[in-house]
């Protein structure tokens, strides 16, 4: 397969339907990913970074696809479990040897650390997990550890949270 767009589509495809063992055969072992809240460097930390995305998917609607030599751009419409309910990415990915070497995603995170319920003077906290901001009358979950309560922007990073909580919470010094 050394198309970039057919090899691109196969890793969009598995990644959102959640098959991570099928898109990491796609990725170069030390690929790149910048987006506007992080980066990452290596395929295993980039695919357990984005696992946080594919536990709060609804669908994905792919609007458009162009290639040009071994540069993909994919533009789509994210449907999530969040206020927000979709957002618009454009990602960027360069493949070298027919893997993907490089991906940078481009959107707006405003509507996402700061949706409709926070701008009204609703309070707000910081998802542990995913440190989205999140209003504490919409937050899709919350627990309480410790004596405190945290508050998550989607059932996945509850859940995440469940398993591990002292790996989020802030150990005091």
């Amino acid at each position: 397969m050394n198309n970039a767009g057919e090899i691109v589509e196969r890793y969009f495809t598995a990644l959102y339907a959640g098959d991570l063992e099928t898109a990491r055969q796609y990725l170069a072992d030390n690929v790149s990913f910048r987006g506007p809240a992080a980066s990452f460097s290596g395929a295993d930390t980039y695919l357990k970074a984005t696992q946080h995305a594919v536990r709060a998917l609804k669908r994905v609607d792919k609007r458009k696809v162009f290639v040009d030599g071994s540069d993909v751009c994919i533009l789509f419409d994210l449907h999530i479990d969040h206020p927000v309910e979709s957002i618009a990415i454009a990602d960027f990915y360069h493949l070298e040897g027919g893997k993907i070497a490089s991906i940078q995603s481009i959107l707006d995170t405003g509507p996402l650390t700061s949706s409709t319920p926070t701008s009204s003077g609703g309070e707000t906290a910081r998802d542990p997990v995913c440190g989205m901001t999140v209003a504490k009358a919409s937050a899709a979950a919350t627990r309480t550890y410790a004596g405190n309560t945290y508050y998550f922007c989607n059932t996945g990073c509850a859940e995440d949270f469940d398993r591990q909580p002292e790996h989020y919470v802030p150990t005091a010094a």
